[in-house]
């Protein structure tokens, strides 16, 4: 059986769903495939299990640290969270089924550039197609995944080994949920991360804190979690067109564009991984099959990783470039909840922000303000007309734009 699309599309996680919901409220007739549950690792496995845990651990660390004692049960708490993630899955289909997007289960296979087989006898032609196929654990054993989905459960001493944001993550969450947590790390945390160490040195601290205990070798545990990173799931041999680089990701243009015209890749079969990326990779090559032509930018793209405090970044760190640094203490919101933090800025030679960093307690949502300012020279104008809701964490983006622009002048 063949079926026609426009747009045929493999993967249905952050980057996939996302692609499959603009080109189909752009008019276009869309096919997405999943060999599994809608919305891939990032909201099965990955990062909305781990988000819902998160603010659980993160509520009861901050409880805590203000003296109140507050039992956690992480059966209990995965079980929520579980059900909660049910129910996004159910409104994803809906949105799909809303906007014309067929979904179809099951595997695909490219055997030209614009064919995906699917089994043995379905075939799904699109004048253009996506690929958004995920990433995997890089080892074998038990992995943050398992945890995540209650495939395993965390019980007394737990080695956690890796030094990415997924170690650094968990090892919170499970250290706040009452286990007897130790991280071993290769080099230092975050290490292919590019960012200041200080910051990182930081949150080390905040780590050991909440009772995480930094190790250098392996102890005996109860259980050992292996985060040491993800590889591409993209397979050469149900892509064999493709152009692949030495470690396995697809070679793409700045449109996400692969070495077949009408084939894009975008989420972690595409450097660099993360499910911020793997959404503004969909926009780009989404765009692109538009008529947008809309560059993927990476140093754009903010990321956050959650542990006993967040992190937050924009760009790149440079050693070149001075570094403009604030503590939150002085934030009016910051100080009066007992909450700690920092602000690191650099800015280049033509006047822009080439790297942002900020380490404290609920700085997500305002680190996405930052993100309109970068590659822009008059982003202390900006920010300092900016107008800000009193008292907010925002407030301190106004008083860093002052203290630039005075010195400028």
């Amino acid at each position: 059986m063949i079926k026609l699309y426009d747009a045929v599309i493999i993967g249905s996680g952050p980057g996939g769903f996302n692609a499959a919901l603009m080109l189909a409220k752009g008019g276009f007739k869309v096919a997405l495939l999943e060999g599994e549950d809608l919305g891939g690792t990032c909201l099965n496995r990955g990062c909305i299990p781990k988000e819902g845990l998160y603010r659980i651990a993160k509520e009861a660390y901050s409880l805590r640290k203000r003296g109140f004692e507050v039992k956690l049960n992480f059966e209990k708490a995965l079980k929520y969270v579980r059900t909660r993630i049910s129910q996004i899955r159910a409104n994803g289909e809906f949105l799909l089924k809303r906007e014309g997007v067929d979904l179809i289960k099951g595997l695909g296979v490219l055997i030209d550039e614009e064919t995906v087989k699917v089994g043995k006898n379905l075939y799904l032609r699109g004048k253009h197609i996506i690929l958004a196929c995920g990433s995997k654990p890089k080892e074998k054993g038990v992995s943050p995944e398992d945890i995540l989905t209650g495939k395993i459960s965390p019980k007394g001493r737990i080695l956690i080994e890796g030094s990415g944001a997924s170690a650094c993550e968990l090892s919170f969450i499970l250290s706040t949920f009452g286990f007897d947590v130790y991280l071993k790390v290769e080099g230092r945390l975050l290490k292919d991360y590019p960012v200041d160490e200080e910051m990182v040195e930081k949150l080390e601290e905040e780590l050991e804190a909440c009772g995480v205990k930094f190790v250098d070798s392996l102890v005996e545990a109860d259980l050992h979690i292996k985060a040491t990173g993800r590889v591409p799931r993209a397979c050469k041999e149900s892509f064999p067109l493709l152009e692949f680089d030495h470690e396995g990701y697809v070679k793409v243009d700045e449109f996400m564009r692969t070495n077949l015209e009408e084939v894009y890749a975008v989420g972690d079969i595409t450097k660099p991984m993360g499910a911020s990326h793997a959404i503004a990779k969909a926009k780009s090559a989404s765009q692109s099959i538009m008529g947008f032509y809309i560059p993927y930018k990476p140093e754009f793209v903010p990321v956050v990783i959650c542990s006993a405090l967040e992190f937050g970044y924009i760009g790149c760190y440079d050693p070149r470039y001075r570094k403009i640094e604030k503590t939150l203490n002085a934030n009016t919101k910051s100080f009066v909840n007992g909450r700690k933090g920092r602000i690191t800025l650099q800015v280049d030679e033509e006047g822009k922000i080439c790297y942002f960093s900020i380490l404290g307690e609920d700085i997500s949502e305002a680190l996405n303000l930052i993100s309109f300012t970068m590659n822009n020279p008059l982003w202390d104008d900006y920010l300092f007309r900016m107008p800000y809701t009193h008292p907010s964490l925002c407030e301190y983006f106004g008083d860093i734009a002052t203290d630039y622009f005075v010195n400028a002048l």
